[in-house]
């Protein structure tokens, strides 16, 4: 039928041609549209439809069994299922349940959960209340707010402010600026302390230097060097209240002047001090004493 007009159809069956500005086709059953240009479906089921290629300012209630290879899904009520799919886009979605694999670029996720993240790269924003993030290869954390980590390695942290009730179980080229380390087992790298007292004036009765907590000490020895004219006598003394002290080590007395001397002490107390006298009374002397020391 060419340039002619059809105004009803009952009962009947179009096999092929076109229905050019047709006003409204109510049911087809059992019947095929190989191809709709330019019509508006406001309702019904397109069951094995081929391909459909544009919808503008359209609106599918339901799709079952279709794919989408490309274009816009614009306020989609619920997606339930896409099985072997792929997004490219999703703008102003809400996604409560399913996997995202091979997820471009997620930019923003706002008062959503996300419940499992493998072989993802999350590089900006806030994860928040999440509950637990099992492993974190290649990535960069940077900030953590009240969170616990459990496990693994923090690399190249720049600031950890605070660990409350937490275990850090290696510290490997970090720096400590403040804090309390409490119960730690070891530390490899040892520290180093020295405490340099000069100029001493000694006198006829042996006056103690002010006493050095050796209780977080390893070892330590106090260095005495007799830069005066006249001899002097030294010895180290011990205390395990810092009031009461015993005589642990004399040294290489009488020290004579220009004469070096190193005194180690033998036993172990919490406070050590270095002590010193004039060998002969009423010829004063001076001495350097410096104390040498390795932390645990």
């Amino acid at each position: 039928m060419l340039n002619g007009t059809i105004d009803s159809v009952l009962g009947a069956t179009i096999t092929a041609g076109t229905l050019s500005s047709a006003g409204t086709v109510t049911n087809i059953l059992n019947g095929t549209i190989d191809s709709v240009l330019g019509a508006t479906i406001t309702a019904g089921t397109l069951s094995s439809a081929g391909t459909v290629t544009n919808i503008l300012n359209g609106t599918i209630d339901s799709v079952l069994g279709a794919t989408i290879t490309a274009g816009t899904l614009s306020s989609a009520g619920t997606v339930t299922n896409i099985l072997n799919g792929t997004i490219d886009s999703v703008l102003g979605a809400t996604i409560t349940a399913g996997t995202l694999s091979s997820a471009g670029t997620v930019t923003n996720i706002l008062n959503g959960t996300i419940d499992s993240v493998l072989g993802a790269t999350i590089t900006a924003g806030t994860l928040s209340s999440a509950g637990t993030v099992t492993n974190i290869l290649n990535g960069t954390i940077d900030s953590v707010l009240g969170a616990t980590i459990t496990a693994g390695t923090l690399s190249s942290a720049g600031t950890v402010t605070n660990i409350l009730n937490g275990t850090i179980d290696s510290v490997l080229g970090a720096t400590i600026t403040a804090g309390t380390l409490s119960s730690v087992t070891s530390i490899s790298q040892k520290s180093f302390v020295e405490q340099a007292t000069l100029g001493i004036t000694s006198d006829d009765t042996y006056t103690p230097l002010p006493a050095v907590t050796t209780s977080v000490l390893g070892v330590y020895s106090f260095f005495v060097y007799n830069t005066g004219a006249s001899s002097v006598d030294t010895q180290v003394q011990i205390s395990a209240d810092g009031s009461n002290y015993y005589v642990d080590t004399n040294g290489s007395n009488p020290l004579a002047a220009g004469s070096i001397d190193v005194l180690v002490p033998t036993r172990f107390l919490k406070y050590t001090r270095l002590a010193y006298r004039s060998t002969a009374t009423g010829s004063p002397s001076t001495i350097n004493v410096i104390l040498n020391a390795q932390g645990t």
